[in-house]
């Protein structure tokens, strides 16, 4: 497929239009595709939507085409499916010759009002810095529920939280004066989630694309490039998207976690971090062992791996088959522990207090006769806290029905804990080499050039297989 040729000067050209550029990469979401498209169409500060599709189906799909009939600023990209990097990275290559101004970049299901995003161009355009504008998310479960507003990677553990104290859904209905507190900042924000950012005007030229992460952490990443290069992050309070919430349950029992974990260990040693991101990891590896959460320990080991590998092993060279290896190691596990077919009755009505279950945690490492503890509860409460101490955990979904089960088994919990310590013990003493191999590789794979050939080969690859 040709690119157009994208000139990384940022400068402003004739013909190139001053509107926002909108990008939304989507996978096989259609209808959630064509109606965000259609949004951002009627918009009168949107010039051009590039919807990155990566799944193949929307050239066929009857509303997508009858928008693009009607709307011919909807312009439709489809390649290999390369993540949400890759999406983005391909939305940002279409707009560099497209438009002089701002770019955003948006899920297909996050709905961003249109004075929202007026707010945010107007006070873009009013600061003396450049400033990435951000978005907080409202639950689409129920709008009035803020989820996330400003958020900030904290250097010690890399790990991402509030910037603010929004620690918990807040309910914005709830007293002016404790909304206010919550949103009242603590640190600096340094990155904006992607469901809805607005970089401004010569930012892709400046700062490059996206790290090649397939998905997770590449918003962060690209947060931390840009205050590395004296960009703000500012989130307004009215610039809120309403966006579907995940749980512990979708990001870390899933064939994302690998990736998150790995991802999340390449921007540490990439971004300078020292040995605390290698305490975190450690950590929450016992903790996934000791609550039972025996498939994403085993997740995020094969992370470990590959991130421990080298860059040189997999960054900008996985993204084609990222998808496919990882689920590939949750298939295997289920084949290796497969699941009841009839599940305990619950013998609690909810979870133990904490200093009693990592009691029976630890020692339930030993093999010893006791009573079983048997758990009923709802999936996005299933994280390492609610389920520590528990012989069996059933995963009830929101209608009911049962959404899974975990049933930890004292060697594969004393198997894991042995080669997690191995690892974290690795990763320590090599951190120093391994922060110089990713701080140099990571700017080689953020370039234009770069993505343009990742994209090439991945098209080749999929002309191959079919």
């Amino acid at each position: 497929m040709e690119f157009v040729e994208s000139g990384v000067s940022g400068t402003y050209s004739p013909g190139m239009s001053s509107g926002i550029c909108v990008v939304i990469p989507t996978f096989r979401r259609e209808d959630d595709a064509t109606a965000q498209a259609d949004r951002f169409a009627r918009m009168a500060v949107v010039s051009s939507v590039h919807v990155i599709d990566q799944a193949g189906t929307l050239a066929a799909h009857q509303p997508f085409t009858a928008l693009q009939e009607r709307a011919p600023e909807v312009h439709l990209v489809t390649q290999p499916n390369l993540g949400g990097s890759g999406g983005y990275a391909r939305g940002m290559l279409e707009s560099m010759t497209s438009t002089a101004g701002p770019i955003l970049l948006s899920d297909d299901d996050a709905i961003l009002p249109e004075e929202a995003l007026t707010a945010m161009v107007e006070y873009q355009a009013s600061t003396a810095r450049p400033t990435i504008m951000g978005t907080g998310m409202l639950a689409a479960e129920n709008p009035t529920m803020l989820v996330s507003q400003a958020e900030a990677v904290r250097k010690r553990d890399f790990m991402w939280g509030p910037a603010d104290g929004v620690h918990e859904a807040l309910d914005v209905k709830s007293s002016s004066e404790h909304v206010n507190s919550a949103l009242r900042l603590r640190a600096r924000p340094n990155y904006s989630g992607w469901w809805g950012t607005l970089l401004p005007p010569g930012a892709v030229a400046e700062l490059g694309l996206p790290a090649p992460y397939f998905l997770k952490w590449d918003d962060a990443e690209y947060g931390l490039r840009a205050t590395a290069h004296g960009y703000d992050t500012v989130v307004l309070p009215q610039a809120r998207v309403i966006h579907p919430t995940w749980g512990a349950y979708k990001t870390q029992m899933g064939w994302t976690a690998r990736i998150l974990h790995r991802n999340r260990l390449t921007t540490a040693a990439a971004h300078g971090a020292g040995r605390g991101v290698v305490v975190s990891s450690l950590l929450h590896q016992i903790k996934h062992i000791l609550a039972g959460h025996h498939l994403t320990a085993t997740l995020w080991s094969a992370g470990i791996d590959q991130f421990l590998a080298g860059p040189q092993e997999w960054l900008g060279r996985d993204l084609a088959r990222a998808r496919q290896d990882g689920q590939e190691l949750v298939d295997r596990w289920y084949r290796n522990h497969p699941e009841r077919q009839a599940h305990p009755k619950a013998t609690r009505p909810s979870s133990l207090p904490l200093g009693p279950a990592l009691l029976r945690a630890l020692v339930g490492l030993i093999p010893l006769p006791r009573t079983r503890v048997v758990l009923h509860l709802p999936v996005d409460d299933v994280n390492w806290r609610t389920t520590l101490g528990a012989d069996v955990v059933v995963m009830i979904a929101p209608d009911g029905s049962i959404a899974g089960e975990l049933s930890p088994q004292r060697a594969t919990a004393r198997t894991l804990l042995a080669h997690t310590v191995r690892q974290h013990a690795i990763m320590m003493r090599r951190w120093r080499r391994l922060r110089k191999l990713y701080r140099q590789a990571l700017p080689t794979w953020t370039t234009p050039e770069a993505w343009k050939q990742m994209i090439t080969r991945a098209e080749a690859e999929q002309a191959h297989h079919t």
